[in-house]
């Protein structure tokens, strides 16, 4: 059976919501100082990827089934995913310090676990359904 929401929240209250805005906001401004050769690659890449963490988490709570919502949580978690690998790439070519990278890598950690906590949430609910 596919599970309905009683009502569509305002995904400006999640806590998750706000965490992912900071992050790709310090990860815009990250990137300003990355070689110019870059700014269609990694930046762009970067800029990307953080974006769709947050975009998603937003488009997911608007939509009216649970399923949906689940769906746009698994997208963010890849999409975080993304960012992380290219904090990887980013640290390698002494783009950013260590301790950039460090202090992004676990913002992008906590972030993971808050999304994966919504998405237990759902299944639970989902699962009360049936």
């Amino acid at each position: 059976m596919v599970k309905k929401k009683e009502n569509i929240g305002n995904f400006r209250d999640l806590e998750v919501y706000r965490k992912a805005l900071i992050f790709s906001n310090k990860i815009y401004r990250t990137v300003e100082s990355y070689p110019s050769f870059e700014r269609n690659n990694l930046v762009d890449q970067l800029r990307r990827a953080s974006s769709s963490v947050y975009s998603n988490i937003a488009e997911g709570n608007a939509n009216y089934y649970y399923r949906k919502e689940y769906d746009r949580l698994n997208t963010s978690i890849g999409s975080i995913s993304e960012c992380r690998a290219f904090l990887d790439m980013s640290v390698m070519q002494k783009y950013i310090t260590k301790e950039t990278y460090e202090y992004l890598d676990k913002e992008a950690e906590e972030i993971v676990k808050m999304l994966v906590g919504l998405m237990n949430r759902i299944e639970r609910i989902e699962g009360e359904a049936s």
